[in-house]
């Protein structure tokens, strides 16, 4: 695989923090994005993660976070 020399951003990471970023980046229009992942994608500490996803958490913001991202989740495979 060849690496592009130069892109408007680089995500470095493959967990879900970076394909996060890397997936709005793309939403939002952007079509010059590279992720760099070392190994498999989500294969580091997100692969330990038990993948729950608690929609309750300490304050409002928190919870529409948490049901966004549930949201997020489930229309991520209809894409």
């Amino acid at each position: 695989m060849t690496i592009p020399t130069k892109a408007r951003a680089v995500v470095i990471g493959g967990g879900v923090s970076g394909c996060s970023v890397a997936y709005h980046l793309a939403k939002a229009g952007w079509t010059d994005v590279v992720l760099l992942e070392r190994r498999k994608l989500t294969s580091g500490t997100t692969w330990h993660a038990a993948g729950l996803i608690g929609q309750l958490r300490g304050s409002a913001n928190m919870t529409r976070l948490a049901k966004y991202s549930a949201d997020l989740y489930r229309g991520l495979e209809a894409e």
